[in-house]
């Protein structure tokens, strides 16, 4: 196993944990409730019919389709990484947020360990492809100057 297929399985495993820890504490409180991360992951996806703080949830599905491209496709995992980084920091823009069925906003007083948890796994990913990214284009320009190099040697004999 070279030493990119090795960085890409750690960043893997440690953004799924982080992911899977946050899911088991507090992420948010309201002045009215603290609510489960799990819970918000499996509903919080209404909550973009309600208010803007809901659009962070969009960054699950693309933290999600960030991991199915690891190994495939690095350009589009990092470029997926990028957008749920950016949504799921997004949330601490808000002040606000409807945290009910009853449709009442309340505001947030508090992001908890699930939402740290979450946000530092879709951060290790984000990291992660932009270093392998930048590991695959310093051996891509090396190779590029080598060839270059050569291709001049041959020209002046």
């Amino acid at each position: 196993m070279n030493e990119d297929s090795k960085l890409k399985k750690a960043v893997l495993i440690t953004s799924i944990t982080l992911f899977v820890l946050s899911l088991t504490q507090k992420s948010f409180c309201t002045t009215s409730e603290c609510s489960d991360s799990i819970m918000v992951l499996l509903l919080g996806w209404g909550a973009i019919f309600s208010d803007a703080a809901g659009m962070a949830w969009y960054a699950n599905p693309l933290l999600f389709a960030a991991w199915w491209l690891l190994k495939p496709n690095l350009r589009l995992s990092m470029t997926f990484s990028a957008f749920a980084g950016l949504l799921s920091l997004s949330f601490l823009i808000f002040d606000n947020i409807t945290d009910n069925e009853g449709g009442q906003a309340h505001r947030i007083v508090s992001h908890n360990a699930g939402y740290w948890l979450w946000l530092s796994g879709c951060l290790v990913m984000l990291a992660g492809t932009f270093v392998l990214m930048f590991r695959y284009n310093m051996r891509h320009v090396e190779t590029s100057a080598e060839r270059w190099s050569q291709k001049r040697k041959e020209d002046y004999m």
